[in-house]
């Protein structure tokens, strides 16, 4: 018996041999627990979990009510959703709306038709797709009754679609829930101001909360306004649920318009209250992200690689702070111009996001020259900052001075609190440069901190433009830089980046909702069960 995850499948049991012919139902399975292995009515009616669990077989015994030492079992196969395959491909390889987009003789033009989750829109390998086509605007609507699924526009082939923005509009502009995208290439060139290459924000003209988006194994390489921008576009709509995994982002803070960089989240609101992580930035590689010498009419202050920016919604007014949980785990930052990883403005208000910072890797970060003399900069910053916890990671310097040449430190606290936890991290700075803290209260780094120990890595240097060329995926195209900064230092192999592995594992911090999609194998490990 096979049963969909998230659906219901009525079961039957009948009891002879005498009056009482009732029965208890209970359900089981040994990857799961509880409900994550289903739920099932006192007369039998079984709803699978959301998730699929792994292994995916879950056992549903009816017991005797009369005679508890007679049972009655049945295993049931939970399977991930089906979907619809479509197609597309540019207007010059027959790509229109009007098609069916049921072949590839009669491909879509662009995602906007209405979809299921599950569904699947495979596009063609080309070079000449328009980024009007995938603006916002121009993305249909996807039914998700489960709500833990999402409708993917796919490329063929990794790295095989190709969109370059020269208008002054993004690359791809998601507006709608449920939506993911793998596989494509996007760059926004001069001239696409503020553009970024991957911007998931609600519409402009008549902006509505948007949840469930995720980008995995993409390519952002040379973007104006940020590779991947995650914003509110007003005070009461912005996007929840969203996972980054996988991707690649290279150059990606061009905008002399606006201070941009690598990956940014900024003021994220909250779509329901549910516990877990909800935003989750993990496996990406972010490199190489730096401003020009004036953006925004005055001095660079970002290109940072990964910034959680105003979760607390001070600078745009929102009206309460996000409160659910985000995830930065197991990324490569490094020669960014400003930090590698930064957490700022996370102190307003009465509730704050927990925010977890675990296996990343950073090095040589904070090259921009231009930077204002800020003080206390480091690799890792956490800035007016509350509930930040990070373990496991490793920060270490390429230079002794930098961020407007100023000392700059493997990990800083600025402004911010004792709620903030950094522990078991390796951090290496230049000059003994290791940690500096200002006007953080009881904040403390520690314990199991060690600092001033290089983790050797293999060959750290600086990586070029991603030429992913017959890569199969984002890891495989990066396989040189992941080399590059393995530690070889026994006592820091466990920490920083790790390569993915194919087993899966319990996770607190992994989104369970992501174990539903379908994701490309190879780009963070699954966190799927559901009890250590």
């Amino acid at each position: 018996v096979s049963a969909t995850a998230g659906a219901t499948q009525q079961f039957a049991a009948s009891v002879t041999g005498t009056s009482n012919t009732a029965v208890a139902w209970t359900v089981s399975g040994t990857g799961c627990s509880g409900t994550a292995c289903g739920r099932i009515s006192s007369n039998g009616l079984y709803t699978a979990p959301p998730a699929v669990p792994s292994p995916g077989t879950i056992t549903i015994i009816a017991t005797s009510v009369s005679d508890p030492s007679k049972s009655a079992s049945a295993s049931v196969t939970i399977t991930p959703p089906a979907g619809t395959t479509y197609f597309l491909a540019p207007a010059s390889d027959g790509g229109s709306d009007s098609n069916s987009g049921l072949s590839t003789s009669l491909p879509w033009l662009t995602p906007n038709h209405a979809l299921n989750c599950g569904d699947v829109i495979t596009a063609a390998a080309s070079t000449a797709y328009s980024a009007p086509n995938f603006n916002d605007g121009q993305w249909g609507t996807v039914t998700c009754a489960a709500g833990n699924n999402v409708a993917w526009l796919k490329c063929v082939s990794f790295d095989a679609c190709k969109i370059t923005s020269t208008s002054g509009q993004s690359g791809m502009w998601i507006d709608k829930s449920y939506w993911g995208v793998q596989g494509w290439e996007v760059s926004t060139t001069t001239g696409a101001s503020y553009a970024p290459c991957f911007y998931l924000t609600p519409n402009y003209s008549t902006p509505v909360q948007i949840h469930h988006l995720i980008l995995a194994n993409n390519v952002a390489n040379g973007c104006q306004g940020s590779g991947i921008n995650v914003a509110n576009q007003s005070t009461t709509a912005s996007i929840d649920y969203v996972s980054l995994v996988g991707n690649i982002v290279y150059n990606a803070a061009q905008s002399s318009s606006g201070c941009q960089s690598g990956i940014t989240v900024y003021q994220p609101i909250q779509s329901d209250s549910l516990p877990g992580t909800h935003i989750y930035v993990a496996g990406n590689f972010s490199y190489g992200n730096l401003e020009p010498s004036t953006c925004g009419g005055h001095a660079p202050t970002d290109g940072e690689g990964i910034i959680f920016d105003t979760f607390d919604g001070s600078q745009g007014g929102l009206p309460s702070p996000y409160s659910a949980q985000a995830v930065a785990d197991n990324n490569i930052l490094v020669a960014n111009g400003a930090k590698g990883l930064e957490v700022y403005n996370n102190t307003t208000g009465a509730a704050h996001a927990a925010i977890y910072l675990r296996n990343n890797t950073t090095w040589g970060n904070l090259t921009d020259p231009n930077q204002p003399s800020w003080t206390d900069c480091g690799e890792l910053d956490i800035n007016a900052a509350s509930k930040v916890e990070a373990f496991g990671n490793i920060f270490v310097t390429n230079s002794a001075t930098g961020c407007g040449a100023n000392s700059i430190y493997a990990m800083s606290g600025i402004s911010s609190d004792g709620t903030n936890h950094v522990y078991n991290n390796f951090a290496a700075g230049m000059s003994g440069h290791n940690t500096i803290i200002t006007n953080s209260g009881t904040f403390a780094f520690g314990p199991n901190n060690t600092l001033g120990t290089s983790p050797s890595f293999a060959n750290p240097v600086p990586p070029g433009a991603p030429r992913c060329g017959s890569a199969s995926s984002v890891p495989n195209c990066m396989a040189t830089v992941i080399a590059n900064f393995t530690a070889t230092n026994a006592a820091a192999i466990g920490y920083g980046y790790q390569t993915p592995s194919s087993v899966q594992t319990y996770d607190p911090l992994f989104p369970l909702w992501l174990c539903n999609v379908n994701l490309p194998a190879g780009l963070v490990t699954m966190g799927c069960l559901t009890g250590p």
